[in-house]
This record gives C-alpha cells, structure tokens and sequence, in this order.
C-alpha cells in the first residue's frame, strides 16, 4: 500500500513539474514601440500572434514586428541585398552567430530553377559594425567556415 501511494505521488509531482516547464515564456515579438513577451508564437501571412501562457493571445500586423524571438531563434528584420548592392527589399532573417565585430544572419529563399516545389536555397549576410559587409551562398562552404558556419 505504501509503495503505490508513493508511485502515484511521484508520478503527480513528474506530471507537474512537466506542466510547469511547459509555461516556459521564452519567446518575444518587438516592434518599433515595445517588447511583449510570451510562451509562442503563431506567424501567419498578415499577422503575428503571440499566446501567452494562460492561452490568451495577442495580435501584431507583420508589418509592425521588427524582430522575434522563437524560442531559441532570432529572427530580425535585415535589408536583403543582392549581388550588386542594390537593396531589394526588407526580410526577417534568422541570426547565426557573431564573430569578431560581423555578425551573421541567414535568409531562405525558394530556388529560382525549382519554384514548385519546397526546396531552399540559404544566403547568409555578414554585416559589421551595423552595415552590410558581404553575402555568402550556401555553396561558398570555405567562406562560412571562416564563421564556423557547417553546411550539410
């Protein structure tokens, strides 16, 4: 008797504790104004929903939205640039890693020779001291191992 009282009580504490570190608020959305903070978030085509804890949520116009945090990804909103340093648009872009004053950010984008299908083809732009320094292909595999960037 005493042993499954024990075993149950063990189990409702694991249950718990798991319940717990689920309401983890560990993902933000900043835009221009304020930072607000909560446990997910949901990115549509024209909105971005951050759900709190308590499941209540909050709306944002992605146009608003500067920068997100997904839980453990950055995503900031960066200038893509193309080859002759035109700047074609902005775009979130996730960060990757810094090094030495240049910082990495790596943008997707849907192959030019494959539309119709999902596959990917990632840009990866260094900027230093806040200004565009280069883009690097996925292909370049030396210059991101410079960063310590492996592509597979």
């Amino acid at each position: 008797m005493k042993k499954t009282i024990l075993i149950i009580a063990l189990m409702m504490i694991c249950f718990g504790l798991k319940a717990i570190a689920g309401n983890d608020e560990n993902c933000y959305v900043k835009t221009r104004d304020n930072t607000f903070v909560g446990a997910d978030i949901k990115i549509g085509l024209n909105h971005t929903r951050l759900v709190q804890s308590d499941g209540a949520y909050r709306e944002f116009k992605n146009r608003e939205v500067i920068a997100y945090r997904h839980h453990n990804k950055l995503y900031m909103m960066m200038p893509v640039v193309c080859n002759n340093t035109d700047t074609l648009c902005m775009a979130m872009m996730e960060y990757i890693t810094s090094k030495s004053g240049c910082i990495v950010y790596k943008y997707s984008c849907s192959k030019e020779e494959d539309r119709l299908t999902d596959a990917n083809k990632n840009y990866f732009f260094v900027y230093k001291d806040g200004k565009y320094y280069c883009r690097i292909d996925e292909d370049q595999t030396e210059a991101l191992k410079a960063f310590g960037i492996i592509v597979i």
